[in-house]
């Protein structure tokens, strides 16, 4: 089935841009998992990019919200695609009862 036939896919967001951004403006608060610090390090990106990236993100770059793909999640993700230094990327967020979460950062 094609995602534009997912009905559980939504054109907007579950997640308030303004509470992601406060929940990662600096690299302390940096909350990812394992495959978003893979592709963190893959594109040669220290924590600060991470930061910055996120702090850059406008409502523009806001792609779709979806349901979680994996076992042990269970909240919405949210994903977007921002350019940040000349790089396409692919970042997906969630929130929940843990608290927010950077699920997914890497290039598209």
């Amino acid at each position: 089935m094609k995602e534009s036939e997912t009905p559980n896919f939504s054109k907007e967001p579950k997640y308030n841009l303004n509470t992601i951004k406060l929940a990662f403006n600096t690299v302390n608060k940096l909350n990812m998992t394992v495959s978003a610090m893979s592709g963190q390090y893959e594109l040669g990106f220290s924590d600060q990019d991470v930061v910055d990236a996120i702090q850059a993100l406008t409502s523009a770059d806001f792609y779709k919200s979806m349901p979680p793909e994996h076992a042990g999640f269970s909240a919405w993700h949210d994903v977007y695609k921002p350019t940040y230094k000349n790089v396409k990327l692919y970042v997906k967020f969630q929130i929940d009862k843990r608290g927010e979460m950077i699920i997914s950062f890497k290039a598209r």
